[in-house]
This record gives structure tokens, C-alpha cells and sequence, in this order.
């Protein structure tokens, strides 16, 4: 008689737990790490972009071994975004090896994180639309997509395929963590009064 209760205790406590996970820290870094830090992990100073920083890496402390190059994008000098671009794909005009390393990556992000929040894997619905013109649709707007968009513990986890040109593209994948959308409303916020102010 004191199964059910006992099943549903445990039930509760997996919840609770579930819940109090941390958004993940890919690749050996950590959310919040200062821009200091990041160069003594081998991170280039930094570039602002707008509000953020970006810095770049060939390396982490927990590398991706498909990966090329890491970008590090901060806000305030504090890490709230991490992007990973694989080596390049070449002479892959049907984009079977990019194919191939998306649906790796995705099938990982699968078992750790539950299934995608939502997932586009469609081209040539414009002007390119050939199967020798995978990438080529890929980097033209409106084309198609290759893209899956995780979200788990109130972040962002993407993969997505990027066409750079016939035959030729990347994988990247991308980690946005809370912290990076409270930035982003904040910076959203600071426009409209700043433009409030100006009207």
C-alpha cells in the first residue's frame, strides 16, 4: 500500500532535481568567467560587437575534436555565450558529409537535452534548388534551413549547417545561456529609453 506513495516521492525528487541542473557549460568554460580568464584559456583580446564583446579561440579547456575555431561572446567582460564553427566542409556539393556531422551533433544534443524546441531541415525552396547546391542554398536567405534550437534550464542550444559557397560550409553549434538573454533585454531596455529620450 506504501508503493504509490513511495513512487511518487521519488517521482517529486527527480523533478527537483532535474530542475535545479545548471544551464550546461560547453567545451570546458564556465558562464560568467571573466575576459580575463578566457585569455589565459587562449582566448584573442576582444571585439565589441554592439554591446557584447567577442573573443576567438582555437582551442578550450574541453575541445570538440570536429571543431575549428570558438567564439566567446561576453557582456559587461562576463562569458554569456559560446559558438563553435567545425572545420570546413569542401568539395561536398550534396552536403552528405555536413549531413552526416549535423545529425551526429543533433542525435548528442537529443540524449543529453530531450528532444529539439524545433527543427528546419529544408532546402531549395528558393532560386537555388538543386541537390549539387546544398550550401549554396544554404547561405542564400530565404533558400532553406539546417537547424535544430534546443531550450533547457531558461537557455539556448543550437546546430546549424552555414553555407559559405558551392560544395563549401560549416557546422556550428551554439550555446546561449540565461545570463545572454537577460543582456539582451537589458540592452533592449537602455534603447527604447534611450530613444524615449530622444523623441
Amino acid at each position: 500500500m506504501k508503493i504509490l506513495p513511495l513512487i511518487l516521492l521519488a517521482s517529486s525528487f527527480s523533478v527537483m532535481v532535474s530542475a535545479a541542473e545548471p544551464f550546461p557549460e560547453p567545451f570546458g568554460l564556465n558562464w560568467g568567467m571573466t575576459e580575463s580568464q578566457l585569455k589565459k584559456s587562449g582566448f584573442k583580446s576582444a571585439s565589441p560587437a554592439g554591446k557584447f564583446n567577442v573573443l576567438t579561440s582555437v582551442s578550450t579547456p574541453k575541445a570538440w575534436s570536429r571543431a575549428d575555431t570558438y567564439m566567446a561572446v561576453t557582456y559587461r567582460k562576463k562569458l554569456v555565450k559560446v559558438i563553435a564553427h567545425s572545420r570546413a566542409f569542401t568539395s561536398d556539393i550534396y552536403g552528405r558529409d555536413g549531413k552526416a556531422l549535423y545529425n551526429q551533433v543533433k542525435s548528442l544534443l537529443i540524449q543529453k537535452y530531450g528532444e529539439p524546441k524545433r527543427s528546419h531541415e529544408r532546402t531549395g525552396l528558393a532560386l537555388y534548388d538543386d541537390a549539387d547546391e546544398f550550401y549554396q542554398c544554404l547561405k542564400y536567405s530565404g533558400c532553406g534551413n539546417y537547424i535544430s534550437l534546443f531550450e533547457y534550464q531558461n537557455g539556448y542550444i543550437s546546430v546549424q549547417l552555414e553555407g559559405t559557397g558551392r560544395g563549401k560550409g560549416y557546422l556550428s553549434v551554439a550555446y546561449e545561456s540565461p545570463a545572454f538573454y537577460a543582456a539582451k533585454n537589458t540592452i533592449e531596455q537602455s534603447n527604447n529609453q534611450s530613444d524615449t529620450e530622444a523623441f
